[in-house]
């Protein structure tokens, strides 16, 4: 668990859906694994067909589909919503973008690329994101570069608002945009080495119900969404200087990428937040067949 002034920073990656029984003051200590099988991945969007995508008519609207106002009344404090469909290659729903949050566990994305991009082992950036391990993030962090692979990263994908941490070793720091995180994912789907986007797709599909510290992490996505397949990233933090949690992944056969950043005020506990988290991914859901 990588502490900063006895802060906890975890996330990625959730499990089977259930109810989170998370409480405000402590985590649940870790109980037993539960990952999903590992799917074969279906074959991913070559660049040439997003660009085909991009350039097709006009879809009809989703009916029921609620706007940014009703959104971010669901949770108190900062929202961003960001939802792609990579079909259309259109934002279906844009609220925020661009705000900028700590990522905290979000940043594994970046550093499983990383890793990958060096040579590491396949079971290493498995483990640092099915089980959002943070030992192992923090010892890829050193051994790679740490902030250069933040830097590094958002010049190859073209991340225009994704920053380092102010303080080198505190990866979790690192800010990112929903408008980035939705060009990662993009990035892993359409532009990728193939291995590369198997084994990172596999590991964000068999992500185990509670992280290496022990947090439940079944909330936003994998809680809302149960009538598709979803590979997810997770993240988490407080009180940096509120309790920040995010959800993002892919669902519907990877056509959407779903992107949900809060920063909610730090007296709230991480049940209703991660609540309040799943809560906008339902209002979602529903309009986009996804429950």
């Amino acid at each position: 668990m990588h502490r900063r002034n006895a802060t906890l920073l975890a996330g990625t990656c959730a499990g089977a859906v259930a109810a989170v029984l998370v409480v405000a003051a402590a985590v649940r200590p870790p109980g037993p694994a539960a990952a999903r099988p590992w799917p074969a991945p279906p074959p991913a969007l070559t660049t040439s067909a997003a660009t085909t995508a991009t350039a097709a008519p006009p879809e009809t609207p989703v009916n029921g589909l609620p706007d940014g106002a009703a959104l971010a009344d669901l949770v108190p404090g900062k929202l961003s919503v960001l939802v792609h469909d990579r079909r259309t290659g259109r934002d279906l729903v844009a609220h925020q973008p661009d705000a900028p949050y700590p990522a905290a566990s979000l940043v594994k994305l970046l550093i499983a690329l990383e890793a990958l991009r060096q040579g590491e082992p396949a079971g290493v950036v498995a483990e640092l994101l099915s089980r959002s391990d943070d030992e192992v993030a923090g010892r890829l962090w050193a051994r790679l570069g740490g902030p250069a692979i933040v830097t590094g990263w958002a010049a190859r994908i073209g991340l225009t608002s994704t920053r380092p941490p102010a303080e080198p070793g505190h990866w979790g720091g690192t800010l990112v945009t929903a408008a980035d995180v939705v060009r990662c994912y993009r990035y892993l789907l359409d532009e990728a080495p193939a291995a590369t986007r198997q084994i990172v797709l596999r590991a964000l599909e068999s992500a185990a119900r509670r992280g290496s510290d022990g947090f439940e992490q079944l909330f936003g996505v994998p809680a809302a969404v149960t009538a598709t397949d979803w590979a997810v990233d997770q993240g988490w933090s407080c009180c940096d200087p509120g309790r920040e949690l995010h959800t993002s992944g892919v669902v519907g056969d990877r056509r959407y990428v779903v992107v949900v950043l809060t920063a909610q005020p730090a007296a709230t506990s991480w049940a209703i937040a991660t609540q309040r988290v799943t809560a906008v991914v339902k209002a979602l859901a529903g309009p986009l067949g996804w429950s």
